[in-house]
């Protein structure tokens, strides 16, 4: 099975960059070909996925501030726990601040903007139909960030931003529940029709279900893959 997925890995790695190798060594983590606790050596890694250190060790940075490494002086980075916890603990963060920036929103939104959003939001329809899932995540990270700009607070969407890319590996590793898409439509129409209505009350009922439903049906999909 390792080698499988070594060689698939390698087969993908067209473009030695360390975005690439970001991509590549986040997916290897998340499905499991490095384990949890493991230590991270360089010089296998450069072996791995054919590039140079320096890849290497800026890719190691970008996944510790995504939170799926640990680097400590004089020991190399090593593998953290991705537990039901773990992403728990990021979700709740991410309600705070998904919420808040959505509300906070509707003092810039024009009319402009809704039209922007309806025309995403049929973009991610005609993804769901297809059962295209990455479309989904890409017309849906759009969705979203084209409402958090709005805000005009750049330190709350650069931490959306650090976890995005984690949250989108998963999915794709896992997947979606069966409703889950067609309750995303419903979602993401609900947050628009009360952004249409202007109405904090709305938005922040709205965008807070979006939040929790998203994470209760990760965490079903992972499920004892977690304990």
């Amino acid at each position: 099975m390792k080698d499988k997925i070594q060689s698939d890995s390698l087969n993908q790695l067209a473009d030695p960059t360390y975005s690439r190798v970001r991509e590549k060594l986040r997916e290897d983590i998340l499905s499991g070909y490095f384990i949890s606790g493991e230590r991270l050596k360089i010089a296998e890694l450069v072996e791995r996925y054919k590039v140079s250190q320096m890849p290497i060790r800026e890719a190691l940075q970008q996944l510790q501030g995504e939170g799926l490494l640990i680097i400590e002086p004089n020991k190399g980075a090593h593998v953290r726990k991705v537990d039901q916890q773990f992403l728990e603990n990021i979700y709740e963060i991410r309600q705070l601040i998904e919420v808040y920036l959505t509300v906070k929103c509707i003092e810039n939104l024009k009319e402009k903007d809704l039209k922007q959003l309806n025309q995403l939001q049929k973009g991610y329809e005609t993804a769901a139909a297809k059962k295209d899932h990455t479309g989904c995540l890409q017309f849906n990270k759009r969705f979203h960030s084209a409402i958090y700009e709005l805000a005009n607070n750049a330190e709350g969407l650069q931490i959306l931003e650090k976890h995005w890319q984690l949250i989108n590996t998963l999915r794709l590793t896992y997947g979606f529940g069966v409703e889950r898409t067609n309750e995303v439509i419903e979602e993401h129409r609900a947050i628009i029709s009360a952004l249409e209505n202007r109405n904090p009350i709305e938005v922040e009922a709205a965008a807070a279900r979006h939040c929790v439903n998203a994470k209760a049906d990760l965490l079903r999909q992972i499920g004892d893959r977690l304990k």
